[in-house]
């Protein structure tokens, strides 16, 4: 192990000592040799259970039944992401997005500029006010939402607000206006996946 390695090694078992990390178990997909996925969820969750973990920091997540609605109303009033609903007979299927497992997501929405285009595949740069400066920062991409119909109307606007571009993009007045909606936002300040909804006239 080198000095580095060594350092981080030392750093990481300080930090959990003041703050504990635990590692959150949802599924069991095999067990004593037996590949477990074509038996139900229920059935897994069983197993799970049943075993008898090596120490504290493993924790299994348990699961809510039959109030999945108030559960999402304290995920909304936490400001939490969302959850996942899952039937309870489904297998697990490798490869694929099961019918049977749902996402559903918290949506947070927002107002921002629309300050550029990618010149190849479809992107449309954000921005938004910065504090109380009202200077425009960076909030990311939009990659998502935008229909023919919407593409086609941006494009014959965009034309005459353009004022600069790049290797990767064009850039524009910020005169355009959209809400889209987001999961959160990242650490860093950013729209975390944004949808475009519709534009702000």
């Amino acid at each position: 192990m080198s000095r580095f390695q060594a350092r981080k090694a030392d750093k990481i078992q300080r930090l959990t000592a003041t703050l504990p990390a635990y590692f959150a178990i949802f599924d069991i997909l095999q067990y004593k040799g037996q590949d477990l996925r074509g038996l139900s969820l229920m059935r897994r969750r069983e197993i799970l259970m049943s075993i008898k973990m090596s120490s504290g920091s493993f924790r299994v997540v348990s699961h809510i039944e039959g109030a999945g609605e108030a559960l999402f109303e304290q995920i909304e009033s936490r400001g939490m992401e969302g959850v996942v609903g899952k039937r309870k007979n489904s297998l697990y299927e490798t490869g694929r997005r099961s019918p049977a497992w749902q996402k559903v997501i918290n949506w947070t929405y927002a107002d921002v500029f629309i300050t550029g285009y990618r010149k190849e595949e479809f992107g449309w740069l954000t921005a938004i006010p910065s504090g109380t400066s009202g200077r425009l920062r960076p909030s990311g991409i939009i990659e998502l939402g935008a229909s023919s119909m919407h593409k086609k109307a941006f494009y014959g606007v965009a034309k005459q607000l353009v004022k600069g571009e790049d290797k990767e993009f064009v850039h524009l007045e910020p005169r355009l206006r959209a809400k889209v909606r987001t999961r959160k936002w990242t650490k860093s300040g950013l729209l975390r996946s944004p949808v475009f909804t519709e534009f702000i006239v």
